[in-house]
């Protein structure tokens, strides 16, 4: 059972070191994100050893480094502390250590993870990724995009806390947004969606859409409830999976380095709205009451989801983003087929390929 803590402050942390008597920590950060709050931090390891491991880029060789790092540390935990790409590699490398050295065939799906040998204590400092709830993990892999799932990957600990949070850069924080809105909108509607999962996004998106304005202006109060909107929406995609918007996002990402949660809000827009006008009548509810919940017409979601990407200081027009005419077709070609099949009805690729024009 995943021990979580929601705006305790950082104090849970000395909690969780000195319930379990945690004496040898592997400190798995990126960087940029651990630099403002690494005093904060690192006065709770008094007396204990710790060995770091930072993270430049999120790909099969970090994550090998990490696993051989990990492994002569001989560490009893291992802490993550950064934004969801920090995370999901940590996850990995907690899992993955002791796995015979086949890291290879697990990346790639052809040898399941069983078992986990240490302990992971995750906190994001980003309000939007949610894998700290999640049991999987998105890894590249000769630029080839896989998701690893396995209940050992769901992290042990949580502190999820604004004080992690209030760094962001401007951009950052957009994209941090997007990813947590995104997640619960699609959880809602993908075709693995429960009364569960539906409970999680729901209480995001209400969060959410109350919150919003005053979060983008950098009110602290604001922030303590983003951050908890986003342990939600990854609650909800824990339990239901990604759908389309995520299915075409992994071009831009892998193709054009445009990070994540803007690269999923570039087309959750025009796929809500078609959703609406070509679905069946359970999706067509499901988008009326996603659409009430915020607080829109049904008939205008696209309008309100890219005038909201604006008002965030998102770039909409792909070809401002760098990508040219010819690869509108690659786009829907390269769509990541695990996430498509999650999506609850099908969309013709011309259709697609019709609204990428429009946002071109």
């Amino acid at each position: 059972m995943q021990k979580v803590f929601i705006n305790q402050g950082l104090d849970p942390l000395s909690i969780i070191l000195n319930e379990y008597k945690f004496k040898k920590i592997f400190l798995i950060i990126g960087k940029n994100s651990y630099i403002p709050i690494k005093n904060q931090i690192e006065s709770f390891f008094s007396g204990i050893r710790l060995k770091t491991f930072i993270i430049n880029e999120k790909n099969y060789k970090t994550v090998i480094s990490g696993c051989e790092s990990l492994k002569k540390s001989n560490s009893d935990l291992v802490i993550a502390i950064g934004g969801g790409r920090i995370i999901d590699t940590a996850k990995l490398i907690s899992a993955m250590a002791f796995t015979n050295d086949n890291y290879e065939m697990v990346i790639k799906g052809e040898m399941l993870l069983k078992n986990k040998f240490l302990p992971l204590l995750v906190m994001p400092t980003t309000a939007g990724s949610g894998s700290e709830s999640t049991n999987f993990s998105v890894m590249y892999y000769n630029q080839k995009k896989y998701s690893i799932v396995s209940p050992s990957l769901l992290p042990d600990f949580v502190i999820v806390d604004a004080l992690l949070v209030e760094n962001m850069p401007t951009y950052l924080k957009a994209c941090s947004f997007f990813d947590a809105l995104a997640q619960a909108i699609e959880s809602f509607w993908s075709i693995n969606s429960t009364p569960s999962s539906k409970k999680y996004a729901i209480k995001s998106m209400n969060l959410i859409n109350k919150y919003k304005k005053n979060y983008l202006n950098n009110d602290p109060e604001s922030i303590k409830y983003m951050v908890e909107a986003a342990y939600h929406s990854g609650k909800a995609i824990n339990i239901s999976k990604t759908t389309l918007p995520h299915a075409l996002s992994y071009f831009f990402s892998i193709k054009h380095d445009i990070p994540h949660g803007h690269a999923v809000a570039l087309t959750l827009g025009f796929i809500a709205k078609n959703n609406y006008i070509l679905g069946g009548k359970n999706l067509k509810n499901d988008m009326v009451e996603l659409s009430n919940l915020l607080k829109i017409d049904v008939n205008d979601f696209d309008k309100f989801w890219y005038e909201l990407m604006i008002e965030c200081g998102l770039e909409i027009k792909l070809s401002k983003l760098g990508i040219e005419k010819k690869e509108l077709e690659l786009i829907v070609d390269s769509v990541n087929v695990e996430r498509l099949k999650n999506h609850p009805m099908h969309i013709e690729k011309q259709i697609i390929i019709k609204e990428l024009n429009k946002i071109f």
